[in-house]
């Protein structure tokens, strides 16, 4: 499904909903720190780490992404293909754009936000930007938490924010068409369509606590 933003953003104030979102990109980054080597190469001394960025790819891929597959196959709960997400995250300490979004998901899950999922930052003529993040759908305004880049905001003022505060990063020149697709072609994304029962968002809150925001604070910001 393409999911494309209107014209004439206007950036809106930072009311209730999104500063909850903000503060769930916050908590994914407090509960899971991990060095990203995908940031690190869009550093402007970048070149002079290039050995560093290669032995953290291999750590994401051979590490973090091929112990994930493994728990991942051997779930037989959902509970379990959950864990599969988060714990090689915790334990190795890396992960990229496609891992914050599958963690801010179930992070956005468990703070009671229902309908959202991974999506894939693309241009409109097809072409895969490399980037994602979380889309939260709402009828009336529907809003992006990006725990990589660690912010939230509503949908057009994260296309502004990306073609202007992170053009460098995302490499996106600010005439460009862009937009998001939830994109479910893979087991991971297909795990994360799902809504998590109270019971589930407990257990999860109990083994990651500093990923649950207090309800009161929620409630009262």
């Amino acid at each position: 499904m393409q999911i494309r933003k209107t014209d004439n953003t206007q950036f809106s104030s930072r009311n209730k909903t999104i500063r909850l979102a903000d503060d769930i990109s916050r908590r994914v980054n407090i509960a899971f720190p991990r060095i990203s080597p995908s940031k690190i190469a869009t550093k402007n001394n970048s070149n002079k780490f290039t050995t560093l960025i290669e032995r953290l790819n291999t750590g994401i891929s051979d590490e973090v992404r091929e112990e994930t597959k493994e728990m991942y196959l051997e779930a037989n709960t959902f509970m379990a293909e959950i864990l599969a997400i988060l714990k090689p995250v915790k334990k190795y300490k890396l992960g990229n754009c496609g891992e914050s979004a599958h963690i801010g998901t179930i992070a956005a899950k468990v703070n009671g936000i229902k309908d959202c999922c991974p999506a894939y930052l693309y241009k409109n003529d097809g072409e895969d930007l490399d980037h994602m993040a979380v889309y939260v759908y709402d009828k009336k305004k529907p809003y992006i938490i990006d725990p990589w880049l660690g912010f939230a905001d509503y949908l057009d003022n994260t296309i502004t924010r990306y073609k202007n505060e992170f053009s460098s990063i995302l490499e996106i020149e600010p005439e460009e068409d862009i937009g998001f697709v939830c994109r479910i072609d893979d087991g991971y994304t297909d795990t994360l369509k799902n809504e998590f029962t109270k019971r589930q968002k407990n257990k999860l809150a109990k083994i990651f606590p500093k990923m649950k925001i207090n309800k009161y604070y929620a409630n009262n910001q």
